[in-house]
């Protein structure tokens, strides 16, 4: 397999590329807000059913949403702005995300945003963008409102709660040697091999 950077273009044809950013803010209110951004184009012309002509890199979807959240993570704002859609009737979900205002991010958020909010209510694409959205918010906070010369981790170390990341991947597992060392009232114990 050529490495994935090697590709001059004679054994595969590029057919689409998405696009996916995320920008994190401390606002001046002492809220925390992020904005994603999910573009795909086609690097070839296309004929829209409903836009006409589309020339190479117009988007196919150009869907932003941001949220504010405060320093608990409960949501205060939260707001959707679709500029280009394939089909008209997809404007039609930007309010729904106002249905997670009053929300809290945390244990359980995924199965939270499915009650709130139904598969055939919101736009398939807006609701793969939670997902990053919500990953950046929490690198976003990360380092504190004073974040010059500190350790990410500075503000987590004393706390008496279990932070949020420690079981939710292999390197924050509770029996890896990262716990064990940073956080060790946390760690338990490896499961003994059979």
């Amino acid at each position: 397999m050529p490495d994935i950077n090697e590709d001059n273009g004679e054994r595969r044809r590029l057919m689409h590329r998405r696009s996916v950013e995320c920008q994190g803010y401390l606002r001046h209110d002492g809220l925390w807000e992020v904005e994603a951004r999910l573009v795909d184009t086609k690097p070839f012309t296309q004929r829209d059913r409903y836009r006409g002509l589309l020339q190479p890199g117009d988007p196919v979807h150009d869907i932003t949403l941001r949220l504010a959240i405060d320093d608990r993570m409960t949501i205060i704002e939260a707001e959707t702005t679709m500029r280009a859609t394939p089909y008209p009737t997809c404007i039609e979900v930007e309010p729904i995300l106002q249905r997670l205002v009053g929300e809290r991010i945390g244990k359980g958020w995924r199965e939270l945003v499915r009650q709130k909010i139904g598969r055939l209510e919101t736009c398939t694409h807006l609701a793969e963008l939670l997902g990053p959205a919500v990953t950046a918010l929490f690198q976003t906070m990360s380092c504190g409102k004073t974040p010059e010369h500190r350790d990410s981790l500075d503000g987590q170390r004393s706390a008496g709660e279990r932070p949020f990341f420690i079981g939710g991947c292999h390197s924050w597992r509770t029996d890896g040697p990262i716990v064990a060392e940073m956080f060790p009232q946390f760690a338990t114990k490896p499961a003994a091999n059979d």
